[in-house]
C-alpha cells in the first residue's frame, strides 16, 4: 500500500502497484541424466516468488520458473493417483505441474469517486501445492537381468563391444546402466540392472518395463543354486509377460569352465556362451537384431 508525495500534489493519491506472479514448476526430460539419483536429497521444490509492488504504481517481478531435469523415461504420478500426469519419454519434452500463484493487488487499484484514498490491498494467492511420485523406466530395447556375478556386464561388453565397469567381485553393477549399440543401421539400446536380489526386485520390475527383450543371465557352474532366486525369476518372467510381442531368453555364461553345467530345462530358448571363445555369441545376436 502507497501513496503518492510530490511537491506538487502532497494527496497525489495511491500509487501502490500489484504484485508479482510466482513461478511455474516444470518438469523436462534430458538424456544428460540416467537416474533420479540427483533429485534425493531435494524433498521440496518450488519456483521463485514473485516479487512485491512498488511505489508510482510500479508491478512487481514474476517470479522465476523452476524447470526440473530428468531422465528420459521418467513416469511422474500424483501421490495416491493412478494414472500418471505425463510420461516424459523424448529428450526436451516438458510438461508443467504446477502454476505460480497471482500476485496481490496494490491500492491503487481500490480508488473509487467515493474512496480516494483507499487504506487497502490484497496479498497474492498462493500457487498449487502437489506431492508427486517419479518412477524411471529407462528406454531401453534390451533389458539384462541376472545374480550377482553372473555375467550380465561381460555378456553386454562381449555382445557391443562397449566396455561396462567389470569386477571380479559380487555387486559389481551398484545402479542401472545404459549401453548403446549400432547394429546395421539400427540403434538398440541394452539395460544393465543390478543383482538380482529380493530387497532390489520391485526396483527392477519398474526399469525393464519398456524394454522388448529380457536376458536371464545365469553362470552356468552356479545352477545348482538357482533355486534361492527361482522365484523372483519367476515372477519377473510373469510380469514381462502382460505386455504382448516381447521375448525371453535365458542365457548360460561362462560355458568354458570346468564347473559348467548346459543342463538347464525351460520353455524360452537358451543361449549358452563363452566370452573367451564366444561360442554361442553369434546365435544370441541373431535371436536379438535377426539374421543379417
Amino acid at each position: 500500500m502507497s501513496f503518492s508525495h510530490l511537491p506538487k500534489q502532497p494527496r497525489g493519491g495511491p500509487d501502490g502497484g500489484d504484485g508479482g506472479r510466482g513461478g511455474d514448476v516444470y518438469f523436462q526430460a534430458s538424456e544428460e541424466y540416467q537416474s533420479l539419483g540427483h533429485l534425493q536429497k531435494d524433498a521440496f521444490l518450488k519456483a521463485e516468488d514473485g516479487a512485491p509492488g512498488g511505489k508510482n504504481k510500479r508491478h512487481g517481478k514474476n517470479g522465476k520458473e523452476l524447470t526440473i531435469y530428468v531422465p528420459a523415461g521418467t513416469s511422474i504420478c500424483e501421490k495416491d493417483k493412478k494414472e500418471p500426469l505425463a510420461d516424459l519419454i523424448s529428450d526436451g519434452e516438458k510438461i508443467k505441474v504446477t502454476e505460480g500463484g497471482a500476485g496481490g493487488k496494490g491500492n491503487i487499484n481500490f480508488a473509487t469517486s467515493t474512496n480516494q484514498a483507499p487504506r487497502i490491498a490484497t496479498k497474492g494467492k498462493g500457487g498449487t501445492v502437489k506431492t508427486l511420485e517419479l518412477t524411471f523406466s529407462p528406454k531401453a530395447d534390451i533389458a539384462v537381468i541376472g545374480p550377482a556375478n553372473s555375467g550380465k556386464s561381460s555378456l553386454i561388453a562381449c555382445v557391443t563391444g562397449n566396455s561396462p565397469i567389470i569386477a571380479s567381485y559380487p555387486f559389481s553393477t551398484k545402479k542401472p546402466s545404459l549401453w548403446t549399440y549400432i547394429h546395421n543401421f539400427s540403434r538398440y539400446v541394452f539395460l544393465d540392472t543390478p543383482p538380482l536380489i529380493p530387497e532390489a526386485a520391485a526396483d527392477i520390475k519398474i526399469l525393464l518395463r519398456r524394454a522388448q527383450i529380457l536376458l536371464i543371465v545365469l553362470d552356468s557352474t552356479q545352477l545348482s543354486e538357482i533355486d534361492k532366486i527361482e522365484l523372483i525369476i519367476k515372477e519377473f518372467v510373469d510380469y514381462f509377460e502382460i505386455y504382448p510381442k516381447r521375448k525371453i531368453a535365458y542365457v548360460l555364461t561362462k560355458i568354458d569352465k570346468p564347473k559348467a553345467n548346459k543342463k538347464f530345462v525351460t520353455s524360452y530358448s537358451i543361449f549358452p556362451v563363452s566370452f573367451k571363445s564366444e561360442e554361442g555369441i553369434e546365435q544370441l545376436k541373431e535371436f536379438l537384431f535377426g539374421k543379417d
